[in-house]
C-alpha cells in the first residue's frame, strides 16, 4: 500500500510553536503534525456522530409534542363546552345534549386547527380588531 504525501506551508511562530510543542513531547515535529491533524479529523467524526444522534432525539421529541399539542387542543375544547353546560347538569345529560357537545368540541378542535394553520401561513394577526376574520 503506498502512502499519500501532504505539504503545507506554516507562519514561522507556527512552526515554533509546533517545534517547541514537539520537543516537550520528545517527537519530531511532523510526527506531532500528523497526530495533530488525525486528532482533529477524528474530533470532527465524534462531533458530527453527537449532532446527528441529537437530531434524532429531537425529531422524536417533535412527534411527542405534536401529539401532546393535539390532546391538549381537545381538552381544551372540552372544558369549554363543559363550561357552557347548566349546572347540576352534568350527570345527568340528555343523550340529545350530549351529543351537541360532542359536536361542540369537534368543531372547536377544526377550529383550532384552522388557526393554526392561519398562523403557520402568517395570516393570523393578532393585532388585529377583528380576529374573527383571520
Amino acid at each position: 500500500m503506498t502512502q499519500k504525501s501532504v505539504h503545507f506551508r506554516v507562519q514561522w511562530d507556527e512552526y515554533e510553536h509546533l517545534c517547541a510543542e514537539a520537543q516537550k513531547r520528545k517527537i519530531a515535529p511532523m510526527a506531532l503534525a500528523k497526530m495533530i491533524h488525525r486528532e482533529s479529523m477524528a474530533g470532527y467524526d465524534r462531533r458530527h456522530e453527537v449532532l446527528l444522534e441529537e437530531i434524532e432525539q429531537l425529531r422524536a421529541s417533535v412527534a411527542t409534542l405534536q401529539a401532546l399539542v393535539s390532546k391538549t387542543a381537545v381538552f381544551a375544547a372540552g372544558a369549554v363546552a363543559a363550561a357552557a353546560i347548566p349546572p347540576g347538569m352534568a350527570t345527568s345529560i340528555p343523550e340529545g345534549m350530549k351529543d351537541q357537545v360532542r359536536g361542540h368540541i369537534s368543531a372547536s378542535v377544526r377550529e383550532g386547527r384552522r388557526i393554526d394553520r392561519a398562523f403557520d401561513d402568517g395570516r393570523f394577526d393578532t393585532e388585529r380588531g377583528d380576529v374573527a376574520s383571520n
